[in-house]
């Protein structure tokens, strides 16, 4: 690894930094230093920030990275409806906006989103895209995606992947909802519950996916019903429960507490819920686990009970709680890993214009 790509390496991981700072920890000379850093400016990958404070005699000139000398996007696909952002090269969601797609057009409808955000913010082609899937997604191909079976057909991927002339990765939707909540060091689980149900496994900041990409899949157990988990922990589940429609029920959901979800008819989704919860809870022992999606999200008035319950059911038990950004956790957790993307991309395209011993 050359000088630059250290630095960017360090600044990325530390913060601002300045120059002698930087020389001290890339264990390089200072002249050699300086010079990857003037590289680095000219380029537009870094930035110059105000003065650090200093520990002796003149203040510091600080240095950071430009996170807008690359945007990226991230994609959340769902049934009629994809929501794209773009965002920068430290992962931070700069906007959002929803977008209607249909059979075959979702290739075209993506295309269309990145070359009007791009355009918002005065970039030019966004780098990497990262998109959620409601589906396992093990490669190029995606399986067990019953709400959006079109995903499941290599023609359709094909056809995203020839509509998008950059960088493009697919994920399991509920995996990168996790990515967005998880800390450095803390292992965590993201439950969803919307449309569909899944669960998202995070060590640090690093995916578990496991050994075919279905780590996560409880929506295939059994409930006391005999029925699978996942017919319960939806939207329509739900609102076969309730005695609804799936249009019916949405609108009761509005608010932070809906109280239909306390209606002794939704007993048996709670019920699946807290199953769900001890499973996680004996098999992976998180520090965390994390509740959202477009039901999820609603269980406030729940979640002491949960909290409560597991406490009294297991040895030990997990801090529960609700997802900080509901609404966008997908969309912010794709634009993290397309951030990743783009960096790796910037860190080889520096191994290629600076030789590794041209700025020792």
């Amino acid at each position: 690894m050359n000088t630059a790509q250290q630095v960017i390496t360090y600044i990325r991981q530390h913060g601002p930094s300045s120059r002698a700072e930087l020389a001290r920890q890339v264990r390089r000379s200072k002249p050699a230093t300086s010079a990857a850093i003037d590289q680095l400016l000219q380029l537009g990958v870094l930035a110059e920030l105000g003065q650090g404070r200093p520990s002796v005699g003149r203040p510091p000139t600080l240095v950071n990275m430009n996170r807008r000398f690359r945007l990226v996007a991230g994609a959340e696909v769902d049934v009629g409806d994809v929501r794209v952002g773009i965002g920068d090269l430290h992962g931070d969601l700069i906007e959002q906006r929803s977008y209607a797609w249909d059979t075959g057009t979702l290739g075209v409808t993506l295309a269309r989103a990145l070359d009007e955000l791009g355009a918002a913010h005065g970039a030019g082609p966004v780098h990497a895209l990262a998109v959620g899937l409601p589906g396992v997604v093990r490669g190029p191909v995606v399986s067990h995606a019953p709400n959006l079976p079109e995903l499941e057909d290599a023609a359709t991927l094909d056809d995203l992947r020839r509509a998008l002339p950059l960088p493009t990765s697919l994920h399991n939707d509920v995996n990168l909802a996790a990515v967005s909540e998880a800390r450095p060091g803390e292992s965590l689980a993201f439950v969803s519950i919307g449309s569909g149900f899944g669960v998202g496994i995070t060590q640090g900041r690093e995916l578990l996916t496991g050994h075919q990409g279905r780590a996560g899949e409880l929506g295939y157990l059994p409930d006391a019903r005999g029925q699978n988990l996942e017919g319960v922990l939806s939207e329509a589940g739900l609102a076969a429960l309730l005695g609804l429609t799936p249009d019916q029920l949405r609108p009761l959901l509005a608010g932070r507490d809906p109280a239909i979800l306390g209606r002794a008819a939704a007993r048996p989704f709670v019920d699946g819920l807290l199953t769900v919860l001890q499973i996680l809870t004996l098999t992976l022992d998180p520090a965390r686990i994390v509740i959202g999606g477009r039901i999820g999200r609603r269980l406030f008035t729940q979640l002491p009970a949960l909290q409560e319950e597991l406490r009294r059911t297991l040895p030990f038990a997990p801090e529960l709680s609700i997802a900080q950004d509901p609404g966008g956790a997908v969309v912010q957790g794709a634009v993290q890993m397309a951030a990743a993307r783009a960096t790796t991309d910037l860190l080889d395209e520096l191994s290629r214009r600076t030789p590794p011993d041209a700025l020792a």
